[in-house]
């Protein structure tokens, strides 16, 4: 079974941002997802995420470059 089925995700395009993928004094491995109609609601929580346990200052460039490192995935 893959994750897909594991998570019982409705069908349809998704968003995910991998904090794993970015490398930190944390080690965070953290992952984010949310249907791609909530874009902006997951975009959001990352820059939260980002400012709460990372030290990053919150500024529209935040936005911008989280949003620059989201995937999308097909659910069928």
């Amino acid at each position: 079974m893959d994750i897909k089925q594991q998570l019982d995700l409705e069908k349809g395009q998704w968003v995910i941002a991998n904090c794993g993928k970015i490398a930190s004094e944390e080690n965070c491995r953290a992952v984010f997802m949310a249907p791609n109609q909530q874009r902006n609601e997951l975009l959001d929580t990352l820059v939260d995420h980002a400012v709460k346990q990372h030290g990053h200052k919150n500024s529209p460039e935040l936005k911008t470059k989280l949003d620059k490192m989201l995937s999308t995935i097909d659910v069928r």
